[in-house]
């Protein structure tokens, strides 16, 4: 609270005299400020003296004219003064003491500042006592004892938030009770009567046993009543009891620790060994109080303790080198509401060929463990929120805030850029940031659904609508983002017909579905994305331009991943950890020039292409280095028209050779590892089996379906 001085209480407008002003102005500006006095203040604001209504009254009974000046009629000695920073407490002293209603108040420099009056005083007192005494409700009821005030009859006047929860009770029913109405059994005689006052006595009532201090309420020797504070014992006798289970379970985990044969050390949040078994200790060779209290990097070689601190999950039965011999650790993270607090490490003692033995069966098991991280990682419900988009571009950065921001309102928004650059992960964290986080994301592929489905794909269809439709009809992806947002992917490839109907939906938030009358109310947030340049698209006329202005409301253009040169290292450290962790590798640093070849190339299926390469290289890396020979064999060509170290920017009829190429190759390679399956070559690329077929008819590798 704000120190309460002069300044706050004083009335800062006022009226004043100069010694020329006459008795007439004097007595017409007393009347108008209700003011007994007024300043007299010479040119420079500095105070000469006071005016006040006896000198008024002994000029006129002197038989002076209205229009004699004041000039020495006003006094000019022992005038009561206040200075603007005087605290509220020095203030009231001098009030008290003061025979006149007003007093001046003056500013550092010496001039008048104000006017500070007995009403004013008085207003400010009722203003503070208010202060303090919601200040005192605040304290009482913000406490975590019970609190009960009684009068010296023994009736309640008052008891506290914490004293109804604890008394199952409430202010209204208890006001004007005995204490013993809350408190029954409770003796208050000694208090009351004596003044006596009763610290440490324990009450029991009911299911509750409470600890109860009771203080006599005393002013001017005669007792006014009493405060009894309590406290609920019962939740103590509970802590009590859990803490005994902890300690009994503390001890159970030492014992448990000291007779198990692996080697455990346990870290805290910051990597520190805060326990370690005798097994650990010996395997060391160091004592267990040596090894508490250092960080794990500086006593275990190649610790992964801190990556599971920072990443929060497990790893479970992973090679570990220590000294040049490999054994089996595990590593599991300590967590507490949701946060990592401490980490586990175990050490496998066991013969090489065990550990063998151990690695073939735990290759077997990444492999089916890198399949379902990949199908939990696809699916829809993962949450994707801005802090797990990377990035190091300045300018990526700032639509990454702009994107935050307008997550928090309804618009609809335009994603623009190449395929690859992530579109689709800033539609996930506007959706997950944003208003509409509470309802769905639903996903329309704008080219991968044929023409004659889109419609029905949208809007649904009513029972019947047409031969081979369901019997219960069927809700479309507009019914079914109601309350989210409706993500529209590749919407440049949308028709024509379409486009107008969605036009319709975008303003009047209804639709029909196919084959009803009804009219299906929604409300959705469109967010559209597309790699097209939808303002070319509008002047050719493939692309309405009401529908382009609906749309485009915010828009954000994602740079490509070769004019963002600063992502590249930093994406490339993000997906080796990433498949380190999927993979159970230890690819830590990659050679100067396999990293050139990477900074050199265009990219030009952006970031989704530089993942599909980190897995790559991850998949087929044998040692802890990433050298030139690992990376794929179209990066290692050397082709000056798809390096940036030939200086010269490509034409955009190259560029798109360039990737058409590198998709061809794609779709080739998923065709190669499915054995010829479309529908399993699909779900590999991360696309549907029809728009597989599009782009397969587009790279001249058409086949019978």
């Amino acid at each position: 609270m704000d120190k309460l001085t002069v300044q706050n209480i004083m009335k800062p407008s006022f009226e004043s005299l100069r010694p020329r002003d006459n008795l007439q102005k004097a007595a017409m500006l007393m009347r108008r400020s209700k003011l007994d006095s007024l300043p007299v203040t010479g040119a420079d604001g500095r105070l000469l003296g006071i005016m006040g209504k006896a000198n008024l009254y002994d000029a006129v009974a002197a038989g002076m004219l209205p229009d004699t000046p004041i000039e020495g009629l006003f006094v000019k000695k022992n005038i009561v003064t206040l200075q603007d920073n005087m605290s509220y407490e020095e203030a009231s002293e001098i009030v008290r003491e003061s025979q006149v209603g007003a007093a001046v108040v003056l500013s550092k420099g010496g001039k008048v500042a104000g006017i500070f009056t007995k009403a004013g005083w008085i207003m400010a007192m009722f203003n503070k006592e208010e202060l303090l005494n919601w200040q005192l409700h605040t304290i009482l009821n913000t406490m975590h004892n019970g609190l009960v005030v009684v009068n010296s009859k023994g009736l309640i006047i008052n008891l506290n938030y914490a004293a109804e929860k604890i008394l199952r009770a409430t202010t209204s029913h208890s006001l004007g009770k005995p204490a013993g109405f809350l408190l029954r059994g409770l003796k208050l005689d000694d208090v009351l009567v004596k003044g006596q006052v009763a610290i440490g006595i324990k009450h029991s009532m009911d299911d509750l046993s409470l600890l109860c201090n009771i203080t006599p309420l005393i002013r001017e020797k005669q007792i006014n009543g009493a405060v009894i504070v309590f406290q609920d014992l019962t939740d103590l006798n509970r802590i009590a009891s859990e803490l005994e289970a902890v300690t009994e379970l503390y001890e159970t985990l030492r014992s448990v620790m000291e007779i198990a044969y692996d080697g455990i050390i346990v870290v805290d949040e910051k990597g520190i060994i805060s326990t370690v078994n005798r097994a650990a200790a010996d395997f060391f060779r160091k004592e267990p109080d040596r090894m508490v209290g250092s960080p794990v990097d500086e006593v275990v070689e190649n610790s992964r303790l801190k990556a599971v601190l920072k990443t929060g999950v497990a790893e479970i039965n992973q090679l570990q080198f220590i000294g040049g011999v490999p054994y089996v650790a595990s590593r599991l993270p300590i967590m507490r509401e949701g946060r990592v607090i401490g980490a586990v490490g175990k050490i496998m003692f066991r013969h090489l060929e065990e550990v063998r033995d151990l690695a073939r069966k735990l290759g077997n098991l990444d492999q089916q463990l890198a399949y379902y991280k990949k199908k939990l990682r696809d699916a829809p419900d993962g949450r994707i929120g801005f802090d797990r988009i990377v990035t190091a571009d300045p300018a990526f950065k700032q639509i990454k805030e702009k994107a935050e921001i307008v997550a928090r309102g309804t618009s609809n928004i335009l994603i623009t850029g190449e395929s690859g650059t992530g579109k689709e992960l800033i539609v996930q964290a506007i959706h997950e940031t944003g208003f509409c986080s509470r309802g769905p994301l639903i996903k329309i592929n704008c080219a991968a659904i044929p023409d004659h489905l889109l419609e029905s794909e949208f809007f649904g269809y009513a029972p019947g609508a047409f031969t081979g439709a369901q019997r219960s009809g069927r809700q479309g992806k507009l019914a079914l983002a109601d309350g989210g947002t409706l993500f529209l992917d590749e919407i440049g490839d949308m028709s024509f017909n379409l486009q107008s109907k969605l036009l319709r939906v975008l303003q009047d938030k209804c639709f029909e579905p196919l084959g009803s009358n009804r009219t299906v109310q929604v409300s959705i947030r469109v967010i559209a994305a597309t790699n097209h340049d939808l303002a070319q698209l509008v002047r050719e006329g493939r692309f309405r331009s009401d529908l382009y202005y609906r749309l485009n409301v915010i828009h954000f253009h994602l740079p490509p991943l070769r004019e963002r040169p600063d992502d590249i290292c930093l994406l490339l450290n993000f997906f080796l950890e990433k498949y380190n962790r999927i993979f159970g590798t230890v690819i830590r640093d990659i050679s100067k020039s396999a990293r050139q070849i990477l900074l050199d190339h265009l990219w030009p299926g952006n970031v989704r292409e530089l993942e599909n390469v980190v897995e790559r290289i991850v998949n087929f890396v044998r040692g802890s280095q990433i050298e030139v020979g690992d990376l794929p064999l179209y990066l290692r060509e050397k082709d000056r028209n798809t390096s940036r170290a030939s200086g010269q920017s490509p034409s955009g009829q190259l560029f798109q050779t360039g990737r058409e190429n590198h998709e061809k190759e794609m779709i080739l390679a998923a065709l190669n590892r499915a054995g010829g399956n479309k529908a399993k070559a699909a779900r590999i690329l991360g696309i549907s089996r029809s728009w597989l077929y599009e782009k397969m008819a587009r790279a001249g590798l058409n086949s019978p379906r």
